[in-house]
């Protein structure tokens, strides 16, 4: 799934909150989709070219390709929230250990998101 993420909407939606990090009209491949109960929806961005991911309100953006990658799951994420990612990415503790640069977790975080990338 590509995306193009557009300042203009991000105003708009009052969905401006991180999104100094990406780059107005510039295309993202989404690695994750979390729709929360609240009726909010977020895409995770890998903003930095491997070097960083984070979710950002989908309300920034305008989708370029609807393709859903193969290697995506749907995980319920407590009340009515759910999340559409690599399985693995579900498994608790996961972006934690990612974000305190666990070799593991790294790792297979380079690994599916390859695998989103090729399918995208």
């Amino acid at each position: 799934m590509r995306v193009r993420f557009l300042m203009e909407k991000a105003e708009q939606a009052g969905a401006k909150q991180g999104v100094a990090a990406l780059r107005d009209g510039t295309e993202y491949i989404v690695l994750e989709v979390f729709f929360s109960g609240g009726g909010d929806s977020f895409f995770r961005i890998d903003f930095t070219q491997g070097e960083d991911s984070a979710l950002f309100n989908s309300a920034a953006f305008v989708v370029t390709s609807p393709r859903i990658p193969e290697n995506w799951m749907m995980f319920p994420s407590g009340g009515r929230s759910f999340t559409l990612c690599p399985e693995s990415w579900s498994r608790p503790g996961f972006w934690e250990s990612y974000y305190d640069h666990d070799p593991q977790a790294l790792a297979l975080y380079e690994e599916e998101r390859r695998a989103i990338i090729e399918s995208s």
